[in-house]
């Protein structure tokens, strides 16, 4: 004997109706963590950044004129290069930098300029018997170590101005010498100690992301 089962419109309809609901659930929970994994991907991608700058100052990254690049590999750590122009001639450096916060704030700085020197400077040296001279003085290489302070302004969306504070340490002395083999007077001496690289580090600058 068959036995039929009678299902009423209504309760069709409830069928329906619940597995829509079902459906739609489903498929919103798989927008949300799509969604969520899009997010957690472009925060991972937002590394590494890079930014090209500009830069003046003394014993500074950049010389009294100069530009820089900075790769930010993280939150807090960043590679740099500069290349400018200083008192003793072309100065290149290299350096890291730790951001005590991802953007703005403070960053401790430790870095390696190098100066190649140049040849062929003239001065008027002072003589014993009371007259001057012209003597040539050529710069020779110098090099220091720096550790400095940057404190670090956000402009607009993505660009930081900055301005640093620091010493850099001479890695040598006396980085010159006279072509004649001429002594230099102190004052002569000492306008070429306040030229070499090494002393209190003082500097600004501008630099803008570029990915």
């Amino acid at each position: 004997m068959n036995t039929y089962k009678n299902t009423s419109p209504r309760q069709s309809e409830n069928s329906i109706s619940l597995r829509k609901i079902i459906l739609l659930s489903l498929c919103l929970f798989l927008l949300k963590k799509l969604d969520a994994q899009n997010i957690t991907e472009n925060r991972t991608n937002e590394y590494p950044r890079f930014y090209v700058g500009f830069g003046t100052g003394f014993d500074n990254f950049t010389g009294l004129m100069g530009v820089s690049g900075t790769l930010k590999m993280n939150e807090k750590i960043s590679m740099r290069g500069g290349v400018g122009l200083s008192g003793w001639g072309f100065k290149n450096s290299i350096g890291i930098k730790y951001d005590l916060k991802e953007t703005g704030g403070w960053s401790y700085c430790l870095g390696y300029s190098y100066s190649p020197g140049f040849e062929g400077l003239k001065m008027d040296n002072e003589l014993e018997s009371g007259g001057t001279k012209e003597i040539t003085v050529d710069y020779l290489s110098a090099s220091t170590i720096n550790l400095a302070f940057d404190r670090n302004w956000k402009i607009g969306k993505a660009n930081i101005f900055y301005i640093e504070l620091g010493y850099a340490i001479p890695l040598q002395s006396n980085r010159w010498r006279t072509t004649d083999g001429s002594v230099l007077t102190r004052t002569n001496e000492a306008v070429l100690k306040l030229l070499q690289p090494g002393g209190l580090i003082l500097g600004a600058g501008f630099a803008f992301r570029v990915f």
